[in-house]
């Protein structure tokens, strides 16, 4: 049975074998001859001495004997006497010693590698975990690097190699800070826990990495939301202006009236032009504010996502959705009015006939440029097939007929213009028909359409359009001036072809319908 000593290291009383005693007073001796007798070397011993006894303390239980397989393994990781001679001699003699690189066991996952990296190039070793994760998906280039530095970098055992690691300087001053640095993590991590695991290191990088990703991905949605917030801002402004301009400021363009330099209607003076209705006020208003408060909402959705201030503003929210609920009601009530003007379609005929010497068997017709023709005329603004135009001054609504060729039985060839329009009646209907200004004038075979129809000024629109209709004998030909293309009706009941395709040609009409004249 092998001898037993008690004895006390570092404060800490243990039970060793002999052998065990034998070789840490020896350890113990060695260190104090190769530092000397100093009180700073004294202070390093001391300091020597609680690291063995802490690292003890986490290999052996209560009573638990310590033997020589214990305490070499300890005395190793601290390092051999005659390295903290070197290092003193270095000290002592004001000789510099480079940054070298090591592994870091204290801060360690797998191998301390990265640990190490980190402490020699002043970064957290998180971003080298992060880089080396990253390069295996480079086929596998991140663990090939990994096991490569794995064995090139030795790992820093002794305290004189971990301050190389970090760049510390090196004085048995700073040896003994070290020293009592280690003691005291060591004995944290003691009382915490006993030992920790590579499965919880893992867990902790990941941990770590998941909070850098999440960190990263905050700072990316912030940023969206800032150019959210400044587009929303830029933009409904922008749509604004252009709404306040067109509701109320005449800012309504046509591709005619910018052509003439001239400016286009508000919205107020086409509805005025168009509808039966005792103010404009009454549409422009309820639209206005059906279109406005949206967007004024995003707007203040951007200043909020922008500048990330906090406000009492429900009760604006409730006026603000109050107005927009009153405003469609109001427009809809309008609407629904205007529709019933509308309900009843009329139309009234009107045969004109065309004056022939009774030889020539072709009429020509034509038409004119109305706008090209007359500088007094121009046109303002075109909603659906309806023109708002300026005649010396004078608003006024327009718009252009459809002219057709039918075949007739007929001995003589003539026209008939369709007059149709809408309102609350027949009789109101067929009023409004009869009220459109269009003429055709006819003289010696030759046909002169106009190019547009008129709408009285004390009419307002109700659907108003005019068809003209040329019927057209067998063996009776038509010449189609090109100035008929604007109104030349693209489905012939009598031809195939497209109206740039007949225009500037003479048809016949045929048992077959119209054929080109050679």
């Amino acid at each position: 049975m092998k001898t037993t000593v008690k004895a006390s290291i570092g404060g800490i009383s243990f039970t060793l074998e002999d052998e065990a005693f034998s070789l840490l007073s020896k350890y113990l001796d060695d260190v104090t001859v190769r530092l000397g007798n100093d009180r700073v070397a004294q202070e390093t011993v001391n300091d020597i001495e609680i690291r063995i006894a802490e690292l003890l303390s986490e290999k052996v239980q209560t009573g638990q004997v310590v033997t020589v397989e214990i305490l070499q393994p300890i005395l190793s990781q601290i390092g051999e006497p005659a390295e903290f001679a070197e290092e003193n001699y270095e000290v002592q003699s004001g000789a510099q010693r480079q940054k070298r690189l090591y592994r870091n066991p204290d801060d360690s996952i797998l191998s301390g590698v990265c640990s190490g990296l980190g402490a020699y190039f002043n970064v957290d070793p998180l971003v080298f975990r992060i880089i080396f994760i990253a390069l295996i998906f480079f086929r596998g280039f991140g663990i090939l690097l990994y096991l490569a530095l794995w064995i090139a970098m030795p790992k820093a055992k002794t305290p004189f190699q971990k301050m190389e690691m970090r760049g510390d300087s090196r004085t048995l001053e700073e040896l003994g800070k070290k020293v009592r640095e280690e003691y005291s993590e060591t004995a944290k991590r003691f009382r915490k826990s006993n030992a920790r695991g590579a499965l919880n290191k893992l867990f902790n990088l990941f941990g770590q990495v998941m909070v850098y990703l999440l960190k990263a991905f905050l700072i990316v949605v912030k940023a969206i939301s800032l150019a959210i917030g400044v587009i929303l801002i830029v933009s409904m402004l922008l749509l604004f202006i252009s709404l306040v301009g067109i509701t109320f400021f005449g800012t309504y363009y046509t591709e005619t009236a910018t052509a003439l330099g001239g400016f286009g209607l508000s919205l107020g003076e086409i509805i005025s032009s168009m509808f039966e209705i005792s103010s404009s006020y009454w549409v422009t208003i309820p639209i206005f504010l059906i279109f406005a408060i949206p967007i004024v909402a995003l707007i203040y959705a951007g200043i909020r996502i922008l500048f990330r201030f906090k406000a009492k503003d429900a009760a604006l929210g409730i006026v603000a959705a109050v107005l927009w609920a009153a405003a469609v009601v109001s427009l809809s009530l309008t609407i629904f009015l205007q529709v019933r003007s509308l309900s009843i379609k009329d139309e009234v005929r009107t045969k004109v006939e065309i004056a022939s010497s009774g030889v020539s068997k072709t009429i020509s017709c034509k038409s004119f440029g109305y706008f090209a023709d007359s500088s007094s005329t121009k046109e303002l603004a075109t909603i659906f097939d309806i023109m708002i135009i300026d005649v010396n001054g004078i608003k006024q609504l327009s718009g252009k007929p459809t002219l057709i060729i039918e075949k007739t039985s007929d001995v003589y060839p003539r026209f008939e213009v369709i007059r149709k329009s809408r309102g609350v009646n027949h009789m109101a209907a067929r009023d409004n028909a009869r009220d459109i200004i269009y003429s055709i004038t006819s003289s010696d075979t030759v046909a002169t359409l106009d190019p547009l129809f008129f709408v009285p000024r004390r009419s307002k629109w109700k659907n108003q359009s005019v068809t003209v209709t040329l019927f057209l004998p067998e063996d009776y030909a038509v010449y189609l001036d090109e100035s008929l293309l604007p109104i030349l009706n693209s489905h012939q009941p009598y031809s195939n072809y497209w109206p740039d395709e007949m225009v500037g040609k003479t048809w016949v009409m045929t048992s077959n319908g119209l054929r080109v004249k050679r």
